[in-house]
């Protein structure tokens, strides 16, 4: 086993996102004050009128309607606001009605609703859902005071500094999916630090997901299509889906700018455009909280390996391992984003106190990988947030698995058809290695030792 030379990934998110999946905010609420009472528009596909049943209501406007309102949002297909739109044929199966594909995608695992970066229903809603649509989605008598879905909170910082391109991207209709990035350079000339990020979307009829990366050499401020997976040279900040919210370092801790040169960040956005809406333009991006500097500076590395080889037709897990030395203990843990490509079915990142053998704290896992729903995760440590805490000698674990069901071996890569196995992790203070040694926000996962069943 090779020893770390760093610790922690920068939290971040995403590749791609499904088109139709639907999302949502913050679990599931029961009946309450408010002013969104649903009704039902003429045409009720079935004979179906009147209002939602109240509790049902109330667990679609709490953890769908971000995406799935009256006027559908973040690239999803349908509205499930009203008796008549649960009733309408589903898009993605003409063939049944959308209350009947309800309690399936409750309880993928795989591609599950609401999607990632939001909580799993509670065994609550999910019963009352199923127990619902099991009866024939039946339309409820009375209306519904049932409150709207909250807004993505920002930062509790106050933003001062906002990013963005240099101009408008604007989306051909026959694009439905697809992704673009600019580049931003920020100058300082004080010593000043980035301690909280907050995404402002700009059209929300097309954007589905926004990531920040900090990257070694300038890059066009025009949007400009771009790879999926960014690029190998930069490392991920941060990053925005529906139903996720702004990102706000510890108060000891933030990203620096230089007061030297400037500080290249790529934004890459993801476009989301099936129902082919003509006239659309965007010019989402960030806007960032600055301070003073802090005790801290905040980093970005990631755990996991590089080394990839998947014959065809094969599944193969990786089980890699870097040992914390004493130059890297004390880093502090705060967020994760594990990522791998198309072929991946799990990935689980630990930190095992004092060694192979010891507990684990978990620093990020996924059971039933989706390409097409990544997400960023808060490292929880001893179960009351804060973080995990490295210490000589524990040992970071990421677990990868894959599938090839491609016809042909698959290798590390880039691009979406080669695969991944990262484990993205923000972490404070930054790592300072010895003069003359490399370093990469890679170095880990270069670095790791790795085994394969």
């Amino acid at each position: 086993m090779r020893s770390l030379h760093s610790l922690v990934v920068l939290g971040a998110v995403v590749s791609a996102v499904a088109l139709a999946a639907a999302c949502g905010g913050s679990g599931g609420a029961a009946p309450g004050a408010g002013d969104g009472g649903a009704t039902v528009t003429p045409g009720t596909p079935d004979g179906v009128a009147g209002n939602l049943p109240c509790d049902v209501d109330a667990v679609l406007a709490a953890n769908c309607r971000k995406c799935h309102d009256a006027s559908p949002k973040f690239g999803a297909l349908m509205p499930l606001v009203t008796a008549a739109d649960l009733h309408a044929p589903a898009v993605s199966n003409p063939g049944r009605q959308v209350y009947e594909l309800v309690p399936e995608r409750i309880a993928d695992d795989a591609n599950p609703m609401p999607q990632r970066p939001n909580p799993r229903l509670s065994a609550g809603d999910r019963a009352t859902l199923s127990s619902w649509a099991a009866a024939g989605a039946p339309a409820g008598s009375a209306q519904c005071n049932t409150a709207p879905p909250k807004p993505d909170v920002m930062t509790s910082c106050k933003p001062d500094l906002p990013i963005g391109p240099a101009s408008d991207y604007v989306m051909p209709p026959s694009t439905g999916d697809e992704y673009v990035c600019y580049g931003v350079e920020l100058t300082k000339a004080t010593p000043t630090q980035v301690v909280g990020f907050a995404p402002r979307i700009d059209n929300t009829n097309i954007v589905h997901h926004v990531v920040l990366y900090e990257a070694d050499a300038a890059y066009s401020p025009t949007p400009t299509p771009c790879s999926a997976s960014g690029s190998l040279q930069w490392h991920m900040v941060t990053a925005w889906a529906p139903g996720g919210k702004g990102f706000e370092l510890p108060p000891e801790a933030g990203f620096p700018l230089k007061t030297t040169g400037a500080t290249h960040y790529v934004v890459q956005v993801h476009y989301s455009n099936p129902q082919a809406l003509a006239n659309q333009k965007d010019k989402s991006g960030f806007d960032l909280c600055t301070s003073a500097p802090r005790k801290y500076e905040a980093d970005v590395i990631a755990f996991g390996t590089q080394k990839i080889k998947i014959p065809a037709g094969a599944s193969v897990t990786a089980n890699c391992k870097v040992t914390v030395v004493s130059q890297f203990a004390g880093l502090h843990l705060i967020a994760a984003m594990p990522h791998m490509h198309k072929l991946g079915t799990d990935m689980t990142t630990e930190l095992l106190a004092g060694g192979p053998s010891g507990p684990a704290t978990d620093l990020g896992t996924v059971k039933g990988w989706n390409f097409n729903t990544q997400a960023w995760f808060e490292i929880k440590g001893d179960g009351t947030g804060g973080g995990a805490v490295s210490k000589t000698d524990d040992v970071i674990q990421t677990k990868c698995s894959w599938k090839n069901t491609t016809g042909a071996e698959v290798s590390f890569g880039e691009n979406t058809a080669d695969e991944m196995c990262y484990s993205f992790t923000t972490y404070y203070p930054r790592i300072v290695p010895p003069q003359g040694l490399p370093w990469s926000w890679a170095y880990p996962a270069a670095a790791s030792s790795c085994t394969y069943e």
